[in-house]
């Protein structure tokens, strides 16, 4: 799939967070249509070995840092790790490789979107990294995405770098939460409350819409209620002196 975006001269997509509704529908039409027909959790591991060809590797990555995820652009990339003693490794990566963090497989909803974020990169990012771009031409060819940098609630990207995890955290979330099934059930679980959205004050049937919705497509309540946001499903009430 070939996408006809503009992009600055170092192969960076210039994207808006609309942009990212429709690359996800363009990619899930194509290989998993399915996915668009009702409400239901999307099976990213599926999307990502058949539809993307990429091969998922489950690793205690080595990184001083908290890596949660990273994806491979070019062959024989020495990435860190550890092995089953904790004791630090190097293994030696391919293109076309996503590696995931073993912690997280005892938290399906933030490894499902940590997964989705990392194809988002290879859809995304891959021309940002190849070796023809001379300005990263001496760096690793591969995304190393730390956990503060995956599902943000606030944020305001400044660099290429940035905004590179931007757009993974966008087209993510409209991956894994599809524009028309989630506004569906969304619209549908609000009015059945006779209202129109929620509000931003915290009460507990708007948890308890969060949370179902959140059950529905199997990702986490935070993921869910950031996407409520961004499509008017949660808005500010006004505040009363």
């Amino acid at each position: 799939m070939k996408l006809r975006y503009p992009r600055k001269s170092n192969g960076m997509y210039i994207l808006r967070r609309d942009d990212m509704d429709d690359i996800a529908s363009m990619l899930l039409t194509e290989y998993m249509p399915e996915a668009l027909e009702r409400p239901q959790p999307v099976d990213i591991d599926s999307l990502a070995t058949d539809g993307l060809f990429l091969t998922i590797q489950d690793k205690t990555l080595g990184f001083t840092d908290a890596v949660l995820g990273l994806t491979v652009f070019g062959d024989n990339q020495s990435v860190p790790c550890l092995d089953d003693m904790y004791r630090p490794i190097t293994e030696v990566v391919h293109e076309g490789t996503i590696l995931i963090h073993s912690a997280l497989q005892g938290n399906q909803p933030r490894r499902r979107f940590t997964v989705a974020h990392e194809c988002s990169h290879w859809v995304l990012h891959r021309s940002f990294y190849l070796d023809g771009n001379q300005e990263y031409a001496f760096r690793a060819l591969y995304i190393a995405c730390r956990a503060a940098s995956i599902g943000r609630k606030h944020f305001a990207p400044k660099t290429d770098e940035e905004w590179g995890e931007w757009q993974a955290d966008a087209l993510a979330s409209a991956l894994l939460m599809p524009l028309q099934p989630f506004s569906f059930i969304a619209d549908k679980m609000i009015r059945k409350c006779g209202r129109r959205y929620l509000s931003d004050r915290v009460d507990c049937e708007s948890i308890e819409i969060i949370e179902e919705i959140a059950g529905i497509f199997q990702v986490s309540k935070t993921a869910t209620e950031i996407r409520l946001r961004q499509l008017g499903y949660i808005q500010r009430e006004p505040r009363y002196a």
